[in-house]
Protein backbone atom coordinates (compact mmCIF):
# COMPACT_ATOMS: atom_id res chain seq x y z
CA UNK A 1 0.00 0.00 0.00
CA UNK A 2 0.96 3.18 -0.40
CA UNK A 3 0.86 6.43 2.10
CA UNK A 4 1.19 10.04 1.10
CA UNK A 5 2.11 12.56 3.78
CA UNK A 6 -0.57 15.32 3.69
CA UNK A 7 1.78 18.00 4.53
CA UNK A 8 4.20 17.70 2.07
CA UNK A 9 3.05 15.13 -0.12
CA UNK A 10 5.38 12.73 0.41
CA UNK A 11 5.04 9.28 -0.99
CA UNK A 12 5.63 6.10 1.64
CA UNK A 13 5.82 2.56 -0.01
CA UNK A 14 4.75 0.11 3.11
CA UNK A 15 3.98 -3.39 3.60
CA UNK A 16 0.29 -3.82 4.69
CA UNK A 17 0.83 -7.18 6.13
CA UNK A 18 4.04 -6.41 7.90
CA UNK A 19 2.66 -3.28 9.50
CA UNK A 20 -0.51 -4.66 10.84
CA UNK A 21 1.75 -7.83 12.42
CA UNK A 22 3.90 -4.51 14.09
CA UNK A 23 1.25 -2.75 15.00
CA UNK A 24 0.48 -2.98 18.99
CA UNK A 25 -3.41 -2.27 19.63
CA UNK A 26 -5.56 -0.25 17.08
CA UNK A 27 -3.46 2.70 15.91
CA UNK A 28 0.14 2.89 14.44
CA UNK A 29 1.85 5.97 14.03
CA UNK A 30 3.94 7.32 10.94
CA UNK A 31 6.25 10.07 11.35
CA UNK A 32 7.56 11.74 7.96
CA UNK A 33 11.43 12.25 7.37
CA UNK A 34 10.76 15.29 5.25
CA UNK A 35 8.23 17.85 7.45
CA UNK A 36 7.85 15.77 10.67
CA UNK A 37 3.85 15.22 9.90
CA UNK A 38 2.63 12.38 12.38
CA UNK A 39 0.57 9.94 10.01
CA UNK A 40 -2.07 7.73 12.17
CA UNK A 41 -3.24 4.52 10.72
CA UNK A 42 -5.79 2.89 12.55
CA UNK A 43 -7.62 -1.09 12.47
CA UNK A 44 -11.60 -1.24 11.12
CA UNK A 45 -13.82 -3.35 12.71
CA UNK A 46 -12.41 -6.37 10.42
CA UNK A 47 -9.08 -5.74 11.26
CA UNK A 48 -8.80 -3.98 7.67
CA UNK A 49 -6.30 -0.73 8.05
CA UNK A 50 -8.98 1.66 7.78
CA UNK A 51 -8.19 4.51 4.65
CA UNK A 52 -11.25 6.65 5.49
CA UNK A 53 -9.40 9.39 7.22
CA UNK A 54 -7.52 9.89 3.99
CA UNK A 55 -4.16 8.98 5.25
CA UNK A 56 -3.82 6.02 3.14
CA UNK A 57 -4.27 6.04 -0.54
CA UNK A 58 -3.81 3.75 -3.56
CA UNK A 59 -1.82 4.61 -6.67
CA UNK A 60 -3.28 2.32 -9.30
CA UNK A 61 0.05 2.70 -11.64
CA UNK A 62 3.88 3.65 -11.31
CA UNK A 63 6.64 3.22 -13.13
CA UNK A 64 10.04 0.66 -11.87
CA UNK A 65 11.65 3.89 -11.61
CA UNK A 66 9.06 5.44 -8.68
CA UNK A 67 8.38 2.42 -7.28
CA UNK A 68 12.29 2.24 -6.49
CA UNK A 69 12.56 5.54 -4.91
CA UNK A 70 9.45 4.83 -2.43
CA UNK A 71 11.05 1.49 -1.30
CA UNK A 72 14.34 3.38 -0.62
CA UNK A 73 12.54 6.08 0.95
CA UNK A 74 10.71 3.41 2.86
CA UNK A 75 14.14 1.85 4.65
CA UNK A 76 14.23 5.57 5.25
CA UNK A 77 11.32 5.81 7.04
CA UNK A 78 11.13 5.77 10.87
CA UNK A 79 7.85 3.89 11.99
CA UNK A 80 6.91 3.91 15.60
CA UNK A 81 4.38 2.17 17.03
CA UNK A 82 2.55 2.77 20.25
CA UNK A 83 0.09 0.53 22.60
CA UNK A 84 -3.19 1.69 23.70
CA UNK A 85 -1.10 3.05 27.12
CA UNK A 86 0.09 6.03 25.15
CA UNK A 87 -2.84 6.53 23.68
CA UNK A 88 -3.15 9.91 26.06
CA UNK A 89 0.47 11.21 25.12
CA UNK A 90 -0.94 10.35 21.41
CA UNK A 91 -3.52 12.78 22.18
CA UNK A 92 -1.43 15.57 23.53
CA UNK A 93 1.27 15.34 20.72
CA UNK A 94 -1.75 15.48 18.34
CA UNK A 95 -2.44 18.56 19.51
CA UNK A 96 0.95 20.02 19.74
CA UNK A 97 1.35 19.44 15.84
CA UNK A 98 -2.23 21.02 15.07
CA UNK A 99 -0.60 23.99 16.96
CA UNK A 100 2.41 24.17 15.06
CA UNK A 101 0.20 24.01 11.81
CA UNK A 102 -1.96 26.91 12.51
CA UNK A 103 1.01 29.00 14.04
CA UNK A 104 2.76 28.28 10.30
CA UNK A 105 -0.22 28.72 8.50
CA UNK A 106 -0.45 32.29 10.66
CA UNK A 107 3.17 33.14 9.97
CA UNK A 108 2.57 32.22 6.16
CA UNK A 109 -0.65 34.90 5.56
CA UNK A 110 1.59 37.21 7.64
CA UNK A 111 5.31 36.39 5.83
CA UNK A 112 3.30 37.25 2.49
CA UNK A 113 2.68 40.98 2.68
CA UNK A 114 6.16 41.21 3.31
CA UNK A 115 7.21 38.95 0.29
CA UNK A 116 9.04 40.78 -2.46
CA UNK A 117 9.30 39.02 -6.17
CA UNK A 118 12.93 38.27 -6.56
CA UNK A 119 14.16 40.52 -9.33
CA UNK A 120 16.01 38.84 -11.99
CA UNK A 121 20.11 39.49 -11.91
CA UNK A 122 22.30 39.53 -14.96
CA UNK A 123 21.73 39.52 -18.10
CA UNK A 124 17.71 39.43 -19.73
CA UNK A 125 16.19 37.41 -21.87
CA UNK A 126 15.39 39.72 -24.21
CA UNK A 127 18.76 41.38 -23.86
CA UNK A 128 19.86 37.20 -25.01
CA UNK A 129 17.75 37.15 -27.47
CA UNK A 130 18.94 40.36 -29.09
CA UNK A 131 22.49 39.21 -28.51
CA UNK A 132 22.06 35.38 -30.17
CA UNK A 133 19.52 36.47 -32.95
CA UNK A 134 20.22 39.89 -33.89
CA UNK A 135 24.21 40.78 -32.93
CA UNK A 136 26.08 37.37 -33.93
CA UNK A 137 24.21 36.89 -36.93
CA UNK A 138 24.66 40.44 -38.40
CA UNK A 139 28.56 40.32 -37.37
CA UNK A 140 28.16 36.75 -39.61
CA UNK A 141 26.40 38.59 -42.34
CA UNK A 142 28.24 41.34 -42.59
CA UNK A 143 31.71 39.00 -42.25
CA UNK A 144 30.30 37.16 -45.36
CA UNK A 145 29.11 40.40 -46.89
CA UNK A 146 32.42 41.75 -46.86
CA UNK A 147 34.80 39.14 -47.88
CA UNK A 148 32.33 38.94 -50.55
CA UNK A 149 32.69 41.86 -51.55
CA UNK A 150 36.66 41.71 -51.37
CA UNK A 151 36.47 38.00 -53.60
CA UNK A 152 34.08 39.73 -56.45
CA UNK A 153 36.58 42.76 -56.45
CA UNK A 154 39.69 41.18 -56.74
CA UNK A 155 38.35 38.48 -58.73
CA UNK A 156 37.17 41.38 -61.42
CA UNK A 157 40.39 43.02 -60.86
CA UNK A 158 42.56 39.40 -61.82
CA UNK A 159 40.38 38.67 -64.66
CA UNK A 160 40.97 42.87 -65.79
CA UNK A 161 44.78 42.40 -65.54
CA UNK A 162 45.14 38.92 -67.27
CA UNK A 163 43.06 40.07 -69.91
CA UNK A 164 44.86 43.10 -71.06
CA UNK A 165 48.19 41.42 -70.37
CA UNK A 166 46.58 39.21 -73.11
CA UNK A 167 45.33 41.90 -75.45
CA UNK A 168 48.30 43.97 -75.16
CA UNK A 169 50.24 40.87 -76.51
CA UNK A 170 48.51 40.43 -79.14
CA UNK A 171 48.09 44.26 -79.79
CA UNK A 172 51.94 44.14 -80.05
CA UNK A 173 52.29 41.32 -82.53
CA UNK A 174 49.63 43.01 -84.74
CA UNK A 175 51.42 46.09 -84.94
CA UNK A 176 54.68 44.44 -85.71
CA UNK A 177 53.31 41.92 -87.99
CA UNK A 178 51.48 44.91 -89.50
CA UNK A 179 55.20 46.86 -90.36
CA UNK A 180 56.76 43.45 -91.40
CA UNK A 181 54.03 43.63 -93.96
CA UNK A 182 54.08 46.74 -95.20
CA UNK A 183 57.86 46.74 -95.25
CA UNK A 184 57.32 43.50 -97.84
CA UNK A 185 54.44 45.27 -99.53
CA UNK A 186 56.92 48.36 -100.23
CA UNK A 187 59.96 46.12 -101.25
CA UNK A 188 58.22 44.94 -104.18
CA UNK A 189 56.80 48.00 -105.11
CA UNK A 190 60.25 49.30 -105.02
CA UNK A 191 61.87 46.76 -107.14
CA UNK A 192 59.44 47.08 -109.67
CA UNK A 193 59.63 51.25 -109.53
CA UNK A 194 63.94 50.87 -109.89
CA UNK A 195 63.93 54.44 -111.05
CA UNK A 196 61.47 56.22 -108.37
CA UNK A 197 62.93 59.29 -106.69
CA UNK A 198 62.87 59.72 -102.83
CA UNK A 199 61.43 63.22 -103.04
CA UNK A 200 59.26 61.52 -105.25
CA UNK A 201 57.49 59.11 -102.89
CA UNK A 202 54.77 61.29 -100.87
CA UNK A 203 53.38 62.36 -104.54
CA UNK A 204 53.49 58.49 -106.00
CA UNK A 205 49.62 58.05 -104.69
CA UNK A 206 50.67 54.18 -105.21
CA UNK A 207 53.33 53.92 -102.42
CA UNK A 208 51.42 56.22 -100.72
CA UNK A 209 48.45 53.93 -100.55
CA UNK A 210 51.12 50.94 -99.61
CA UNK A 211 53.44 52.65 -96.75
CA UNK A 212 50.88 54.71 -94.96
CA UNK A 213 47.92 52.17 -93.49
CA UNK A 214 45.87 52.48 -90.47
CA UNK A 215 47.18 50.57 -87.28
CA UNK A 216 44.62 49.53 -85.18
CA UNK A 217 42.48 52.50 -84.76
CA UNK A 218 42.49 55.89 -87.12
CA UNK A 219 44.91 56.73 -84.49
CA UNK A 220 47.92 54.04 -85.35
CA UNK A 221 49.56 54.70 -88.68
CA UNK A 222 52.83 53.43 -90.85
CA UNK A 223 55.00 55.26 -92.03
CA UNK A 224 58.34 55.05 -94.59
CA UNK A 225 61.48 56.28 -93.08
CA UNK A 226 64.97 56.58 -94.82
CA UNK A 227 67.95 54.71 -93.10
CA UNK A 228 70.78 57.29 -92.25
CA UNK A 229 74.34 56.32 -93.89
CA UNK A 230 76.55 54.56 -91.26
CA UNK A 231 78.84 57.80 -90.49
CA UNK A 232 75.82 59.78 -90.00
CA UNK A 233 74.19 60.35 -86.15
CA UNK A 234 70.95 59.12 -85.64
CA UNK A 235 69.60 62.75 -86.48
CA UNK A 236 69.29 61.52 -90.13
CA UNK A 237 66.31 59.37 -89.91
CA UNK A 238 64.52 61.07 -92.68
CA UNK A 239 60.37 60.59 -93.13
CA UNK A 240 59.15 60.17 -97.05
CA UNK A 241 55.91 58.79 -96.54
CA UNK A 242 53.72 60.01 -93.13
CA UNK A 243 50.06 61.07 -92.20
CA UNK A 244 51.06 64.39 -92.00
CA UNK A 245 52.46 66.46 -94.67
CA UNK A 246 54.25 68.89 -93.01
CA UNK A 247 57.17 66.17 -91.75
CA UNK A 248 57.92 65.17 -95.30
CA UNK A 249 61.56 65.38 -95.62
CA UNK A 250 62.05 66.00 -91.92
CA UNK A 251 64.78 64.28 -89.61
CA UNK A 252 62.53 61.69 -87.42
CA UNK A 253 63.70 62.25 -84.04
CA UNK A 254 64.35 66.00 -83.68
CA UNK A 255 60.81 66.19 -85.29
CA UNK A 256 59.45 63.99 -82.71
CA UNK A 257 61.58 64.82 -79.36
CA UNK A 258 59.09 67.40 -78.08
CA UNK A 259 56.14 65.04 -78.05
CA UNK A 260 58.21 61.72 -77.10
CA UNK A 261 59.76 63.51 -73.63
CA UNK A 262 61.55 61.64 -70.84
CA UNK A 263 60.65 58.27 -73.33
CA UNK A 264 62.85 59.73 -76.01
CA UNK A 265 65.62 57.46 -75.38
CA UNK A 266 63.88 54.14 -75.56
CA UNK A 267 62.43 55.59 -79.02
CA UNK A 268 65.95 56.64 -80.45
CA UNK A 269 67.13 52.98 -79.34
CA UNK A 270 64.37 51.03 -81.38
CA UNK A 271 65.23 53.10 -84.39
CA UNK A 272 68.96 52.99 -84.01
CA UNK A 273 69.20 49.08 -83.42
CA UNK A 274 67.80 49.02 -87.28
CA UNK A 275 71.20 49.64 -88.60
CA UNK A 276 72.28 46.38 -87.96
CA UNK A 277 69.20 44.74 -89.65
CA UNK A 278 66.24 43.12 -88.48
CA UNK A 279 62.85 44.50 -87.06
CA UNK A 280 62.80 46.15 -83.38
CA UNK A 281 59.80 47.29 -81.42
CA UNK A 282 59.04 48.81 -78.12
CA UNK A 283 56.94 51.41 -75.68
CA UNK A 284 57.53 54.94 -75.50
CA UNK A 285 55.26 57.62 -73.98
CA UNK A 286 53.58 60.20 -76.10
CA UNK A 287 52.40 63.91 -74.68
CA UNK A 288 49.70 65.37 -77.14
CA UNK A 289 49.14 68.72 -77.22
CA UNK A 290 46.57 69.01 -74.43
CA UNK A 291 49.41 67.69 -72.25
CA UNK A 292 47.94 64.31 -72.03
CA UNK A 293 50.56 61.37 -72.10
CA UNK A 294 49.74 58.16 -73.34
CA UNK A 295 51.40 54.39 -73.86
CA UNK A 296 52.32 53.81 -77.41
CA UNK A 297 53.95 50.84 -78.80
CA UNK A 298 56.06 51.04 -82.30
CA UNK A 299 57.68 48.31 -84.22
CA UNK A 300 59.94 48.86 -87.02
CA UNK A 301 60.82 46.60 -90.07
CA UNK A 302 63.26 47.07 -92.67
CA UNK A 303 63.13 47.37 -96.45
CA UNK A 304 64.50 44.56 -98.09
CA UNK A 305 67.45 45.38 -100.74
CA UNK A 306 66.88 49.18 -99.92
CA UNK A 307 67.47 51.93 -97.27
CA UNK A 308 64.09 52.36 -95.82
CA UNK A 309 62.23 50.64 -93.20
CA UNK A 310 58.51 51.07 -91.94
CA UNK A 311 57.56 52.13 -88.61
CA UNK A 312 54.44 50.79 -87.38
CA UNK A 313 53.19 52.76 -84.10
CA UNK A 314 49.67 53.25 -82.45
CA UNK A 315 48.11 54.06 -79.13
CA UNK A 316 48.23 50.77 -76.56
CA UNK A 317 45.35 51.95 -74.99
CA UNK A 318 43.08 51.46 -78.86
CA UNK A 319 43.58 47.52 -78.07
CA UNK A 320 42.89 47.80 -74.10
CA UNK A 321 40.19 50.19 -73.60
CA UNK A 322 37.60 47.68 -74.03
CA UNK A 323 38.94 45.57 -71.08
CA UNK A 324 39.25 48.56 -69.13
CA UNK A 325 35.59 49.39 -69.71
CA UNK A 326 34.91 46.15 -69.09
CA UNK A 327 36.64 46.61 -65.42
CA UNK A 328 34.83 49.77 -64.81
CA UNK A 329 31.79 47.79 -65.48
CA UNK A 330 32.32 45.37 -63.04
CA UNK A 331 33.59 47.94 -60.31
CA UNK A 332 30.31 49.20 -60.85
CA UNK A 333 28.28 46.11 -60.60
CA UNK A 334 30.51 44.95 -57.47
CA UNK A 335 28.97 48.33 -55.89
CA UNK A 336 25.31 48.11 -57.15
CA UNK A 337 25.57 44.38 -55.62
CA UNK A 338 27.28 45.66 -52.16
CA UNK A 339 24.26 48.85 -52.44
CA UNK A 340 21.45 46.00 -52.60
CA UNK A 341 23.08 43.54 -49.98
CA UNK A 342 23.22 46.70 -47.52
CA UNK A 343 19.66 47.33 -48.29
CA UNK A 344 18.46 43.62 -47.74
CA UNK A 345 20.42 43.40 -44.53
CA UNK A 346 19.09 46.39 -43.13
CA UNK A 347 15.59 45.37 -43.75
CA UNK A 348 16.04 41.78 -42.50
CA UNK A 349 17.83 43.13 -39.13
CA UNK A 350 15.12 45.84 -38.60
CA UNK A 351 12.33 42.79 -39.43
CA UNK A 352 14.38 40.40 -36.64
CA UNK A 353 14.81 43.29 -34.59
CA UNK A 354 11.14 43.72 -34.48
CA UNK A 355 10.04 40.34 -34.22
CA UNK A 356 12.79 39.72 -31.39
CA UNK A 357 11.26 43.00 -29.70
CA UNK A 358 7.42 41.98 -29.98
CA UNK A 359 8.05 38.18 -29.24
CA UNK A 360 10.25 39.27 -26.45
CA UNK A 361 8.16 41.59 -24.60
CA UNK A 362 5.52 39.03 -24.66
CA UNK A 363 7.45 35.67 -23.89
CA UNK A 364 9.40 37.94 -20.53
CA UNK A 365 6.03 39.01 -19.62
CA UNK A 366 4.35 35.91 -19.23
CA UNK A 367 7.31 34.74 -18.00
CA UNK A 368 7.45 37.59 -15.10
CA UNK A 369 3.70 36.73 -14.54
CA UNK A 370 4.36 33.19 -13.85
CA UNK A 371 6.94 34.02 -11.51
CA UNK A 372 5.35 36.56 -9.55
CA UNK A 373 2.47 33.87 -9.35
CA UNK A 374 4.49 31.10 -8.23
CA UNK A 375 6.11 34.09 -5.84
CA UNK A 376 2.81 34.77 -4.03
CA UNK A 377 1.70 31.20 -4.27
CA UNK A 378 4.65 30.20 -2.11
CA UNK A 379 3.59 32.57 0.66
CA UNK A 380 -0.25 31.04 0.79
CA UNK A 381 -2.14 33.67 -1.55
CA UNK A 382 -3.32 30.29 -3.20
CA UNK A 383 -6.71 32.75 -5.10
CA UNK A 384 -3.97 34.33 -6.99
CA UNK A 385 -5.58 34.25 -11.02
CA UNK A 386 -3.16 33.05 -13.69
CA UNK A 387 -4.63 34.52 -17.32
CA UNK A 388 -2.25 33.54 -19.39
CA UNK A 389 -3.51 32.07 -22.91
CA UNK A 390 -1.17 30.45 -24.80
CA UNK A 391 -0.48 26.62 -27.36
CA UNK A 392 3.24 26.69 -26.68
CA UNK A 393 5.51 25.55 -23.44
CA UNK A 394 4.63 28.98 -21.67
CA UNK A 395 0.82 27.55 -21.77
CA UNK A 396 1.62 24.46 -20.56
CA UNK A 397 4.09 25.77 -17.85
CA UNK A 398 0.52 28.25 -16.29
CA UNK A 399 -1.43 25.04 -16.47
CA UNK A 400 1.00 23.27 -14.62
CA UNK A 401 1.15 26.16 -12.25
CA UNK A 402 -2.84 26.23 -11.61
CA UNK A 403 -3.00 22.60 -11.22
CA UNK A 404 -0.46 22.84 -8.12
CA UNK A 405 -2.08 25.64 -7.03
CA UNK A 406 -5.42 23.74 -6.98
CA UNK A 407 -3.58 20.73 -5.40
CA UNK A 408 -1.95 22.84 -2.51
CA UNK A 409 -5.48 24.43 -1.68
CA UNK A 410 -7.09 21.26 -1.43
CA UNK A 411 -4.54 19.83 1.30
CA UNK A 412 -4.46 23.05 3.06
CA UNK A 413 -8.02 22.95 3.13
CA UNK A 414 -8.15 18.83 4.56
CA UNK A 415 -5.77 19.93 7.14
CA UNK A 416 -8.24 22.68 8.28
CA UNK A 417 -11.17 20.22 8.29
CA UNK A 418 -8.93 17.49 10.39
CA UNK A 419 -8.62 20.24 12.91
Amino acid sequence: MVVICEECGKVYKLDAEKLKSSMKGKTSKIKCRVCDHVITISLDDENNLDTSSGNIQHVPFQSQHDTNDQMADESETDVSEESPDNQEEDSDQNETIANKIDTDLVETKTSKKKSVSKKTSGIGLRTKMFFLFLVIPLFLMAGSGVFSQLQMLKLASDITFKSTEVVKKLAEQSIIDKAKSVASQCSIFLKNNPDLNKDDFYYDLELNRISIQEVGTKRGYTALIELPDPDKNEDHFIIWCHPDQALIGQPLLPAFKKALGSSYNNFKDVINTLRKGGGNSGYYTWTDDKGITTEKFVAAECIEQSKYMIISTTFIDDFTEPIKMLEKEAHKLTENTRNINIVILVALLLIIGLSITIYGYRLSRSIGKLTEAADRISVGELDVVIEIKSNDEIGALAEAISRMQDSLRFSIERLRRRR
